[in-house]
């Protein structure tokens, strides 16, 4: 899990009392994984999400726990050009570069959600399924071995061009090439969505609200 999850561990023999960040611990050997929260302010991981892992004790078993409980931000496409339109309509809201990643397999790898999270807010990431209904999306960009990666840039400021798409076209599809590959068409800083401004009333008009008697009952007849 090297560069897709920090592994640390207390040792209990030394005596000390665990932080209270680690939360309580009743017995050992305990693993408790501790996940960011998706709710949060941009940007921070704050608040997280604490779960203990009661599996087997072995490494399979442990890997497995922990891929599943990644952050993924991974947009779905499943349903051909519906979802499509979906996706390019909330990059386009939002400002966002956007990026196709082809799979050949229907469940998210770490290395996805590792990458989703990665630019979270500063490169819009879906992941077509490899389903019937996507086959005409890997025609339209001619796909036809899997996996593929088709980034869409934002245009150039001034004189500055950029492509209408670029196709990653390296030997291997490793986290750390795909990580350089991406980063040359996200955003440098993150796009953060508007506040929503709440409708506040005016002190008299709240004022003239808690005057006003309480409304009467009526009694229904049956």
């Amino acid at each position: 899990m090297k560069g897709y999850a920090k592994i640390a561990y207390w040792d209990t023999a030394q005596g000390r009392q665990p932080p209270p960040l680690l939360g309580e611990i009743k017995g050992t050997p305990t693993i408790r994984l501790y996940k960011p929260k998706k709710k949060q302010k941009p940007g921070s991981n704050k608040a997280k999400q604490v779960v203990d892992y009661n599996g087997e004790r072995k490494a399979k078993d442990m890997k497995k726990f922990v891929d599943y409980y990644m952050p993924n931000f991974a947009e779905p496409i499943v349903n051909g050009p519906t979802d499509l339109e979906k996706f390019e309509g909330k990059a386009e809201k939002h400002g966002l570069p956007r990026a196709l990643l082809f799979v050949s397999k229907a469940d998210t790898i770490a290395m996805t959600k590792y990458l989703t999270t990665e630019f979270r807010r500063k490169l819009l990431i879906a992941e077509v399924k490899p389903t019937k209904k996507n086959k005409e999306i890997m025609d339209k960009y001619g796909v036809t071995d899997l996996p593929a990666l088709v980034v869409f840039p934002l245009p150039g400021e001034g004189d500055e061009e950029q492509p209408e798409s670029v196709r990653y076209d390296d030997d291997g599809f490793s986290k750390n090439k795909l990580h350089g590959f991406l980063s040359k068409y996200a955003l440098k800083k993150m796009v953060v969505p508007a506040k929503k401004k709440a409708e506040s009333k005016s002190d008299a008009d709240q004022k003239q609200e808690a005057e006003k008697p309480p409304a009467s009952k009526v009694k229904e007849e049956l």
